[in-house]
């Protein structure tokens, strides 16, 4: 990994959430969004962040896919979604937590040991396979939301929105976050698919039919949702079932892969 950019992601992290912070104090208001100072400096860290990420799992001695370098890079892209998506909505109390937490991973992957024996592939195998890990762990963000998502609604249409819930963002702005997260996992499982069938040969040799059969199935709920978003105004309880239903293909898909590939070495 590119030791010096971590070291900047990481102090630039804690110097952005040292802004945020004093400017939330100075307001009093945990939805303050951040001064342009603040903007630019998180933007910097993030960027230092996804290079130093990618640095770590593509090296000259081969692939690095171990679990501290996945999460760097999902953190990564966490944080490139919730700053893109503060930039229009009041988020910025997101910022608080997904900057420490990008932190503590680039702390993790920083700290990790160097892997002895590295995975071998070529560049286009390796790139379908960190896209589908991006989109995977994007989409899994969007089926968390949108499970929040329903049990705001339910606790509002009980009239029980208090406590934790009463420091959540407007469910108009949760419902917004969800398909911002759905458009960004729906672009990268694309690419997934997409640089899986140029790059993957023989899929059921593999014994990856089932993924990708379960992929395309996902991948059509999910583009139906969009449309159905777009043209009919989906929202709400329909918008929540549609994506936790296409996500539990994706779900199904990665289980059963792991299910085969554990019965067929047996």
């Amino acid at each position: 990994m590119n030791t010096a950019t971590s070291f900047i992601a990481i102090t630039l992290y804690i110097v952005a959430t040292a802004l945020q912070l004093r400017r939330m104090r100075a307001a009093s208001n945990s939805t303050v969004g951040p001064g342009p100072t603040a903007l630019a400096i998180g933007a910097l860290a993030t960027a230092c962040h996804l290079f130093a990420a990618a640095s770590a799992i593509h090296t000259p001695d081969g692939a690095h896919l171990g679990a501290i370098q996945v999460m760097s890079l999902v953190g990564a892209t966490i944080v490139v979604i919730t700053l893109s998506a503060s930039l229009r909505r009041p988020l910025h109390n997101l910022l608080m937590v997904v900057y420490p937490l990008a932190t503590v991973l680039l702390l993790a992957e920083w700290l990790t040991p160097a892997a002895e024996n590295l995975e071998h592939y070529s560049t286009g195998v390796l790139s379908h396979i960190v896209l589908s890990i991006l989109s995977y762990s994007v989409l899994t963000m969007a089926a968390a939301q949108a499970l929040i998502l329903w049990v705001q609604d339910s606790r509002l249409r009980h009239h029980r929105l208090t406590g934790f819930h009463s420091l959540l963002p407007p469910i108009q702005t949760m419902e917004a976050m969800l398909f911002e997260l759905i458009w960004a996992g729906l672009i990268l499982l694309t690419l997934a698919i997409v640089t899986g069938a140029i790059y993957v040969d023989d899929l059921l040799a593999q014994h990856l039919a089932h993924k990708t059969v379960f992929s395309l199935l996902a991948w059509l709920l999910f583009a139906v949702l969009l449309g159905g978003r777009m043209i009919l105004g989906w929202r709400g309880r329909i918008a929540i079932r549609w994506t936790l239903g296409a996500f539990a293909c994706l779900l199904l898909g990665y289980l059963g892969t792991k299910v085969a590939l554990t019965v067929i070495t047996l």
